[in-house]
């Protein structure tokens, strides 16, 4: 299951953020910016410790990751999954 939400999503206009994992660590890059570790919340919700920031993935009806939903500073957006 882990493995479903790697990938990349599409973060607005020029930036992408790029979803990774060692082992059963998770990272995520954003394009521009260093590579930090997601911290687990729940199978698919994961939180930043850098920054208050958190991301959740979100299934379609047969279970394939579409789009990532991400929150930070009161704001709220979905970035859908591009590979």
């Amino acid at each position: 299951e882990l493995d479903s939400i790697l990938g990349r999503y599409q973060y607005g206009s020029a930036a992408i953020l790029t979803v990774t994992r060692y082992g059963l660590a998770v990272f995520a890059q954003l394009t521009g910016q260093p590579k930090f570790r997601l911290h687990p919340k729940s199978a698919t919700e994961y939180e930043w410790r850098v920054v208050e920031a958190s991301v959740t993935f979100k299934k379609d009806a047969v279970g394939k990751i579409t789009h990532a939903t991400h929150r930070q500073n009161g704001a709220t957006f979905d970035a859908p999954k591009i590979e």
